[in-house]
């Protein structure tokens, strides 16, 4: 699909009921109305659209506060533990009965850094855009 455009739209509360069907058919977690009620509040670190990660991504590089990103994973979903590891994620952690009616029950705690450890050099290069 060379030269399209994926565009990321925001999190509305006209849309949050797509959102929330969505999550119900992809993942086999159910999130309470809390989780809702969050997302709509922390505005540009939840959009909609398969580039979701990446946009996360940027954006705590930008902003420069975060040191690290972490994330939860059912033990048995390797492609999403595939995924994440592509991206700079690490296992940290293996939380034991974490999830309340899904098995396996277990989460992985995964973590990408976000800060270079002090004593190592980056090359940084600056482009003008």
């Amino acid at each position: 699909m060379k030269g399209s455009r994926i565009e990321l739209g925001d999190v509305t509360p006209h849309n949050i009921k797509q959102l929330k069907r969505l999550n119900q058919v992809i993942f086999p977690v159910s999130y309470n109305d809390k989780f809702y009620k969050d997302v709509l509040e922390v505005g540009e670190l939840a959009k909609l659209g398969t580039k979701m990660l990446n946009h996360v991504l940027n954006i705590c590089e930008k902003d420069g506060t975060f040191d690290n990103i972490y994330l939860h994973v059912q033990i048995s979903n390797e492609s999403a533990i595939d995924f994440y590891r592509k991206f700079g994620f690490e296992i940290i952690e293996t939380k034991k009965n974490y999830y309340k009616r899904i098995e396996p029950a277990d989460a992985h705690v995964l973590q990408k850094n976000l800060k270079v450890p002090s004593g190592q050099n980056v090359d940084v290069q600056k482009t003008d855009n």
